[in-house]
C-alpha cells in the first residue's frame, strides 16, 4: 500500500477542512455581531481589518493557483509504468486539485471566507460612521 490507512486521496486534508469550517463560523460570529449591532469598529479599524482580511484572501488565492499546477505536474511525473506509480501520481494529484477537501477546494474556500470578513468589516464601519452623522444631526439640532 502507499498510503497509510485514509491517508490517500483528498480526504488526507480532512483535518485542514476542519480548520477552514471553525474559520467559517467565526466568520458567522461576527456578521452576526456586527447585523445586530453587537459590534461597533471605527472606520478607520474597519478599513484596516478589511486590507489584511483581503491581503490573506490574496495570499490563499496564489496557494491556490499553486495547488492546480501542482495537480498538473502529479499527472505528469515519471513514476513509471506500473500500477503504483499510476497510483501515486493520481493520489499526488487528487490531493492538490481533487474536489471537496483538496488543497485547491480549501484554499478557495479559505479566500470566500476572507473575502467575506473583509465585506462585513467595512459594513461594520460604515455602520459606525452613519450612526456617528446621525448623533451629530441630533446634537446640532438640539443646541
Amino acid at each position: 500500500m502507499l498510503a497509510p490507512e485514509g491517508g490517500g486521496g483528498a480526504e488526507g486534508f480532512a483535518g485542514a477542512a476542519v480548520g477552514i469550517a471553525a474559520m467559517e463560523q467565526n466568520y458567522v460570529n461576527l456578521k452576526g455581531a456586527v447585523d445586530s449591532g453587537q459590534v461597533s469598529i471605527t472606520p478607520d479599524a474597519a478599513t484596516n481589518a478589511a486590507k489584511a482580511c483581503r491581503d490573506q484572501k490574496n495570499k490563499f488565492g496564489l496557494l491556490q493557483n499553486r495547488a492546480q499546477v501542482l495537480s498538473q505536474y502529479a499527472r505528469s511525473m515519471k513514476t513509471g509504468d506500473c500500477v503504483e506509480g499510476s497510483a501515486l501520481r493520481t493520489t499526488f494529484s487528487e490531493k492538490a486539485q481533487g474536489g471537496q477537501n483538496s488543497a485547491y477546494d480549501l484554499f478557495g474556500k479559505a479566500a470566500e471566507i476572507m473575502e467575506n470578513m473583509a465585506q462585513t468589516y467595512e459594513a461594520a464601519g460604515k455602520m459606525y460612521h452613519e450612526t456617528d452623522q446621525s448623533n451629530a444631526q441630533a446634537f446640532k439640532g438640539k443646541m
